[in-house]
C-alpha cells in the first residue's frame, strides 16, 4: 500500500516537473522568436487601428414615450356587460404598440413623406438612397437600378416592380434584424423607447420624429375608429330593443281594449306578462341608452386627445457614437500576437514529430 502511495508521488512530481519544462520552452520560444511575434501584433494593431478610424460615428436620435393603458378606462367600466362591444382586445397597449412601430402602416408611410433638406424637398426614401449611396450599390442590379420616386408617388399599391422592390429594400433597412431603427420598453414604468441610428445626425432626427408624429396618427384614427364602430353596435341595439318594446307595447293596449273592462283570469295573467315584459325593456332600453351616450362621448374625446405622451425628443447637437482607436489597437495586437505565436508552437510540434 505504502510502495502503490510513493509510486504516485514520484509520477505527480515528475507531471509537475515536465509541466514547468514545458512552460520554460514555450516562454524560451517566445524569446527566440518575439521579434515576429510583435512585427505580427504591430500589423495586427495597425489593422484594428484602421478599422476604428475608417468607422463611420453614427448619431442614435432617441426619443421616448407612454402609451395610457386603456384610454377612457373610467368611461368603459362603466359600460359594464357591454365592455366587449368596445374592441378591448388581448394584450396590452404597450404591446401592441411597440408591435405597430416597426410596421409597414408606420414605417411606409413615414418614407413617402416630404422633407426638405437644404431647400430641396423630397420624400424620405429617396434622401435615404442618397445618404446610403444605394445608386450606385444598385447600379449592377438589373430591376433596382430602374427604381425611381417621384413627389407624387406616395402609394405603394401603384408602384411598379421596381419601385416595390426598391420600396421592400429600404424598408427591411429601416426595420429588418439589423436596422436603422430600434425599439425597447420598460416593463416596471411603461415608458417605450424609440431609436434611430444612422450616419446622419439630421437624418436620424428626423426621422425619428416623423416615425413618433405618424405613430401618434394612428393611435388617434384607430380610437376614433373603434369608438365609430362601437356606437354603431349600440345603436343598432337600442333601435332593436325600442322596436320590440314598442311591439309589446301595442300588445298590451290590443289586450286591454279587447278585455272591455271585462278582466277575465285568463285576461289577467296575459295582461300581467305584457306590463312585466314592458318593464323589463323599459329598463334595458335605458341601459342600452346611456351606453350609447358613453360611447358617443368616449368617441368625441378620442377625436380631441390622443393616449400617447411624449417624455424626451431628440435634438441637435447629438453625441456621435464611434469605435475606440486604442482598445481596437490593444485587441489587434494581442489577437494577432496569440495566433502567430501559436503557429510557431504547431510548427515546432510539427517538425518534432516529423523528427521522431
Amino acid at each position: 500500500m505504502n510502495q502503490h502511495l510513493e509510486n504516485q508521488v514520484q509520477e505527480d512530481e515528475i507531471s509537475l516537473k515536465d509541466l514547468i519544462k514545458m512552460i520554460q520552452s514555450w516562454f524560451g520560444l517566445l524569446w527566440k522568436n518575439i521579434i515576429w511575434v510583435a512585427l505580427f501584433g504591430l500589423l495586427g494593431g495597425a489593422v484594428g487601428f484602421y478599422f476604428a478610424f475608417s468607422y463611420k460615428p453614427v448619431y442614435k436620435a432617441e426619443s421616448k414615450f407612454i402609451i395610457k393603458e386603456g384610454g377612457s378606462s373610467g368611461l368603459a367600466g362603466s359600460l359594464g356587460s357591454l365592455g366587449s362591444l368596445l374592441g378591448s382586445g388581448g394584450g396590452s397597449s404597450i404591446d401592441r404598440t411597440v408591435a405597430v412601430i416597426g410596421s409597414e402602416k408606420i414605417i411606409g408611410k413615414v418614407l413617402l413623406t416630404n422633407w426638405s433638406v437644404n431647400g430641396a424637398e423630397d420624400l424620405i426614401i429617396n434622401h435615404y438612397i442618397q445618404l446610403e449611396g444605394l445608386a450606385e450599390k444598385w447600379s449592377k442590379d438589373t430591376t433596382l437600378s430602374k427604381a425611381k420616386f417621384s413627389l407624387q408617388d406616395t402609394v405603394p399599391v401603384l408602384f411598379n416592380y421596381s419601385q416595390r422592390k426598391a420600396y421592400k429594400a429600404v424598408m427591411s433597412a429601416l426595420i429588418g434584424e439589423k436596422g436603422i431603427v430600434g425599439k425597447s420598453f420598460d416593463k416596471k414604468t411603461g415608458i417605450i423607447s424609440m431609436e434611430v441610428t444612422f450616419k446622419n445626425e439630421d437624418f436620424s432626427i428626423e426621422l425619428n420624429e416623423l416615425i413618433y408624429s405618424e405613430l401618434k396618427n394612428f393611435i388617434r384614427d384607430q380610437a376614433s375608429e373603434t369608438a365609430s364602430m362601437n356606437s354603431a353596435v349600440l345603436t343598432k341595439k337600442v333601435d332593436s330593443i325600442q322596436a320590440e318594446l314598442n311591439g309589446v307595447r301595442r300588445q298590451l293596449a290590443r289586450k286591454t281594449d279587447q278585455s272591455m273592462g271585462l278582466l277575465l283570469n285568463e285576461d289577467k295573467v296575459d295582461l300581467k306578462s305584457l306590463a312585466v315584459k314592458e318593464q323589463i325593456l323599459l329598463t334595458m332600453y335605458g341601459e342600452a341608452q346611456k351606453n350609447l351616450e358613453t360611447v358617443l362621448f368616449m368617441g368625441q374625446s378620442a377625436s380631441n386627445a390622443t393616449n400617447i405622451t411624449l417624455l424626451d425628443r431628440p435634438f441637435s447637437p447629438i453625441k456621435p457614437t464611434s469605435k475606440s482607436k486604442i482598445i481596437y489597437s490593444i485587441t489587434g495586437f494581442i489577437l494577432t500576437s496569440f495566433f502567430a505565436f501559436g503557429f510557431i508552437l504547431i510548427h515546432r510540434w510539427y517538425k518534432n514529430l516529423m523528427a521522431s
